[in-house]
């Protein structure tokens, strides 16, 4: 096999990134997915070649700063997920994060399969291969989907899931917790109240 099929065979296809001026319609809204979602019992996925990447020459310009300060230079977006006002998804709407990740699953390891009953997932593969194991209701049907570099997951409250890396190499994903804004001040406000009476003791 040469060494540009081997390549080929590592990491799936994907489109270029497009031009900044071509994506944003100031006319109303930008769609920043290149296919309909991919959802399967709750859960919804989005392939690394269905999600638009978007080329910014420069990204935050900056105008008004002194020359050193001001943005050159291209940059490319992978637009994942997006509430913003003329890219919104309504996919994230009313959800503050609970925690960020850095997860690096190691060759043959796996998380157990367990439901959040407040806590949506978000996963991002940067490296390695693995499988995203999930069924909405305890008992019901294991669905198996493949995750790749550059492939993206949202896994709802109470769906049970799990990530299992049955590669050679390690799997490395960024993991999003994202739970109610009213559920995160909630445990906020108990955590506060907790160290007032830790204090006081």
């Amino acid at each position: 096999m040469s060494e540009t099929s081997e390549q080929a065979a590592e990491s799936p296809w994907e489109p270029g990134p497009i031009p900044a001026e071509r994506f944003h319609n100031p006319d109303g809204w930008a769609n920043i997915n290149r296919a309909p979602y991919d959802r399967v019992s709750g859960v919804l996925y989005k392939r690394a070649a269905n999600i638009k990447r978007v080329r910014y020459e420069p990204a935050d310009p900056a105008p008004t700063q002194p020359q050193p300060w001001q943005g050159h230079g291209a940059t490319v977006v992978h637009w994942l997920f997006s509430e913003q006002p003329g890219t919104e998804e309504h996919l994230l709407e009313g959800k503050a994060i609970a925690f960020l990740h850095d997860t690096t699953l190691l060759p043959d390891a796996a998380t157990g399969m367990q439901a959040h009953d407040t806590m949506d997932k978000l996963f991002y593969v940067l490296e390695g291969e693995g499988t995203l194991h999930h069924r909405p209701t305890e008992g019901s049907p294991v669905i198996a989907r493949p995750l790749r570099p550059g492939d993206a997951a949202l896994v709802h409250a109470g769906e049970y899931h799990r990530v299992a890396n049955d590669s050679e190499a390690a799997l490395r994903m960024i993991v999003i917790g994202l739970q109610a804004a009213t559920e995160t001040q909630n445990v906020r406000e108990a955590s506060q109240a907790k160290g007032a009476s830790d204090e006081e003791a």
